[in-house]
């Protein structure tokens, strides 16, 4: 069936993907927008605009479409873009390529047009890695930033990544789900190791990182004030504590991340770790003779997910900062301050757990983190003897 059909173009707007060549992907595209532009400008359709603020180009294994999928719908809402999924068969030793386009709406607001987003999706074998980046290359739109998505496990397909990596602006590595607590373990250095490669280095960051983000912006602002500033220097023990279904310690990478930010941002140089019975100490050169101590301690949580940070304390002379975790009928992270005998507290900030698509939208948009993560996966990585 010709892809002008009314049929074709009706499917194509509501999701359904329709099998095009690969070699005429550009041109089947066109065919199916003109159709869906004419009805609206005749008033005898709704009305649609693509949008594409960017390229998202996604490598994954064909086995993890559902999931994938149903992130890559829900991110069209927020970050509408061209989308190019590849989906790698790795049960297959095929080299050839078959393809498939549909465009993802959604509506703003009622009475404005549907926003639309490209969504190209690629199926090979084992047989057609080395053709992936001949392959997607023509497919991406000029004058907007590339974004790789490499939901691959970490530790395969290392020379598809370089080449992905070397074509992208940034880089998201998360091969699973946020629910999947693999990725709040040991099997997170794969991850940190990949963002270190020198094709990813100062683009690359992992999912996980962008969940953080209340926990380091509630600690950067207790020094906001110029009085608490010189603090900064005088910080001597931080404690952390996370959650484990049990209490028994494991590694966890929000809290190693967590404290591979702190120490990247204060210049501290990593020195000793130590595994105890309730989890890790670690130590840094924070310069002028000062050694700082910190304490990563498991607790036992059956409302928080494993690996999830509960409470932060940060200990300097004269004065300390604590964040807590708190667990109700909402949770929230509650800020107080501590000068001398005295407890103020400065804040409560409620927090939900965001879903994949909101955190990969995040850290799409995202302009510094890059520049930040670096030094703190570093550390981390030292922290779970990644080093």
């Amino acid at each position: 069936m010709p892809t002008t059909d009314t049929d074709v173009t009706a499917q194509f707007l509501s999701g359904i993907p329709v099998p095009v060549e690969p070699a005429a992907i550009e041109r089947e595209l066109a065919a199916l927008w003109k159709p869906a532009s004419e009805q609206a400008a005749e008033g005898s359709g709704s009305a649609v605009t693509r949008v594409c603020l960017a390229n998202l180009v996604v490598v994954a294994r064909a086995r993890d479409a559902a999931w994938i999928g149903g992130a890559l719908d829900a991110l069209s809402a927020r970050y509408p873009c061209r989308m190019i999924w590849l989906q790698l068969d790795d049960a297959s030793d095929d080299a050839g390529f078959h393809a498939e386009v549909t465009a993802l709406c959604h509506l703003p607001s009622p009475g404005n047009p549907q926003v639309c987003s490209e969504l190209i999706t690629l199926h090979t074998g084992r047989g057609g890695v080395a053709g992936v980046p001949g392959a997607v290359l023509p497919l991406l739109e000029i004058d907007v930033p590339v974004a790789l998505w490499w939901a691959m496990p970490a530790d395969s397909e290392v020379a598809l990544f370089d080449a992905m990596a070397a074509l992208a602006d940034r880089i998201v590595v998360h091969p699973e789900p946020l629910t999947s607590a693999t990725l709040r373990t040991l099997s997170s250095l794969p991850c940190l190791r990949l963002c270190e490669r020198p094709s990813a280095t100062g683009k690359a960051t992992v999912l996980v990182w962008h969940a953080m983000g209340h926990w380091r912006e509630l600690t950067a602002e207790f020094f906001d004030h110029p009085q608490l500033r010189e603090s900064l220097d005088k910080i001597t023990i931080v404690n952390i504590r996370y959650a484990t279904p049990t209490g028994a310690p494991t590694a966890t990478l929000p809290t190693a991340l967590f404290v591979g930010w702190l120490a990247g941002q204060l210049a501290w140089t990593p020195r000793e770790r130590i595994a105890t019975d309730a989890g890790l100490r670690a130590t840094f050169d924070a310069g002028g003779g000062r050694t700082v101590t910190v304490e990563m301690t498991a607790q036992a949580s059956d409302k928080v997910a494993p690996g999830r940070l509960l409470a932060v304390d940060v200990i300097a002379a004269g004065a300390s900062f604590h964040l807590e975790r708190v667990v109700g009928e909402r949770q929230e992270i509650r800020q107080t301050l501590c000068v001398t005998e005295a407890c103020t507290l400065l804040k409560t900030l409620p927090i939900t757990e965001r879903h994949e698509a909101v955190l990969l939208g995040v850290a799409l948009e995202s302009q510094s983190a890059a520049r930040v993560f670096p030094r703190a996966a570093r550390i981390a990585l030292w922290l779970q003897g990644g080093r």
